[in-house]
């Protein structure tokens, strides 16, 4: 720093090299700060998807209490249509079709058809949820008296239909019902919305015993995989709408092994290994696909 000392003014400046200096200095501190800052923002995110999981956890014991068990999750076309996949299951138990609570007379069908009439279809007329309007069998009043919950406050379910997440480019899944989307939001490129990832939800199956990633034999394991991977059309097989390097979720960790082996090695309990058994053997898992929006990588989020 200088002072110059002119017609008895004194002037006080910086050189060049001294205001450099404290712009390098400037911009070493933005570049310690910024990546901690993004760290503490991952952590909070953490810390809110845990806490979701918790309502989730709450809302699917006080479900049982009421109906006996879990929702199912089985991934099965004949019982529950085509474009069903456990997910959507999960957010119809804990708040219904739309928001009302779950109807008993529900078959977790997909887009919230039941067979009213006993003809063995299911058409576009007899949806189970109509708490506004009047049908020939039951009236809005009657269908909204018959509800129980929700279960989960709408405002922590962070519930949004699964074209809000993918757009049109849902498969063969019904774009319209409702998921549980996760606490990692993030701008999509197919909807222009902020909004985060479908929870992936698995039924244990507690009379089987199995940890075989071998695909022909998941059906044997206490965690069946295909409840979201539903024969290569669930949610973790659409077309990632904000990741252009990866094209399918598909739970491609590493390649060698399509990442089944890498499911079943994160949830199995290391405690219980002959035989071997997952955690939550008795109950149900609930997986976000975590901050990078993608299910089946090292930052995936459990309820264990």
């Amino acid at each position: 720093m200088r002072a110059c000392n002119e017609n008895k003014k004194t002037y006080i400046g910086f050189t060049l090299t001294e205001m450099l200096t404290a712009l390098a200095v400037i911009a070493v501190l933005l570049a310690l700060l910024i990546p901690a800052l993004s760290m503490v923002q991952k952590k909070a995110m953490v810390v809110k998807q845990r806490a979701q999981f918790h309502a989730i956890e709450v809302g699917l014991e006080a479900f049982r209490s009421d109906w006996g068990d879990y929702p199912p999750s089985e991934y099965n076309m004949t019982k529950y249509g085509n474009g069903s996949v456990a997910s959507f299951r999960l957010a119809e138990a804990l708040i219904g079709g739309d928001g009302f609570g779950f109807h008993p007379n529900s078959v977790f069908y997909q887009d919230y058809l039941f067979d009213q009439n006993g003809d063995g279809t299911f058409s576009a007329a007899e949806t189970v949820y109509h708490a506004a309007t009047d049908l020939a069998w039951e009236t809005a009043a009657q269908n909204r008296a018959a509800r129980k919950g929700p279960y989960l406050e709408l405002e922590t379910a962070n519930a949004v239909k699964l074209q809000d997440i993918y757009g049109a480019n849902t498969g063969s899944l019904s774009g319209t019902m409702f998921v549980l989307a996760d606490a990692f939001s993030k701008k999509m490129r197919a909807t222009g919305k902020e909004v985060g990832m479908p929870i992936l939800y698995y039924r244990a199956n507690v009379s089987q015993i199995g940890m075989d990633p071998v695909r022909a034999n998941w059906g044997t394991n206490t965690y069946n995989l295909n409840d979201s991977y539903a024969a290569g059309s669930g949610i973790i097989s659409l077309t990632v709408p904000f990741q252009s390097s990866k094209t399918t979720h598909d739970l491609n960790e590493d390649a060698a092994d399509d990442g089944i082996n890498w499911f079943y090695r994160v949830i199995a309990n290391p405690n219980f290994t002959s035989p071997p058994r997952p955690y939550r053997a008795n109950s149900f898992l609930l997986q976000s696909a975590g901050p990078d929006g993608l299910y089946g990588t090292a930052d995936d989020l459990f309820n264990f």
